[in-house]
């Protein structure tokens, strides 16, 4: 629901086995993270997010390192969503670049700020700029819709686990 160019394009590099790495730039509250879940999901390979305000360069070692581990054990790839990819910076964002490039690390950052003047520009020749816009209502109400009626996943599940953790003296 939402941001329907942006998801047919990266479930489509998902579903066909070629990854590619992606800046996601909108803002807040657009689906970003959905997004690159999706991508990960429809794609069968490991997820990891970081938020750039407070991983490093550590963080991102343990990622690639986990990333090789993966590899290695399941040949499977390794999707990085990294929230607020602006904030890293030339140095960090160097960091990503022997990852992406030999595709152990499918890269997603997520911006709110002008990937051309906020990240360096060996990275961002490197991945495909994909420009999203704030959900229109429609979109909204979908997106709702959808959390209300997902028993496994959505808003009901949730207040299960809310009530048996929090009420009901579970957990």
């Amino acid at each position: 629901v939402g941001q329907r160019e942006a998801a047919e394009m990266m479930r489509g590099m998902a579903e066909s086995g070629s990854l590619q790495s992606v800046i996601l730039w909108g803002p807040p509250g657009c689906g970003k993270t959905s997004l690159g879940r999706m991508m990960a999901g429809a794609a069968g390979v490991a997820f990891v997010n970081l938020s750039a305000v407070h991983a490093g360069l550590a963080e991102v070692k343990k990622v690639v390192k986990d990333a090789q581990a993966s590899r290695s054990f399941s040949g499977k790839g390794t999707v990085l969503f990294l929230d607020e990819i602006h904030r890293f910076n030339k140095l960090q964002q160097d960091a990503f670049l022997p990852h992406v490039e030999s595709g152990l690390v499918t890269l997603v950052g997520a911006t709110t700020e002008n990937p051309s003047f906020a990240l360096n520009k060996a990275l961002l020749s490197r991945c495909r700029v994909l420009s999203l816009g704030k959900l229109s209502t429609e979109e909204t109400i979908g997106v709702l819709r959808q959390a209300v009626s997902d028993h496994d996943r959505g808003l009901p599940a949730f207040l299960a686990r809310y009530v048996s953790n929090n009420l009901a003296g579970g957990g």
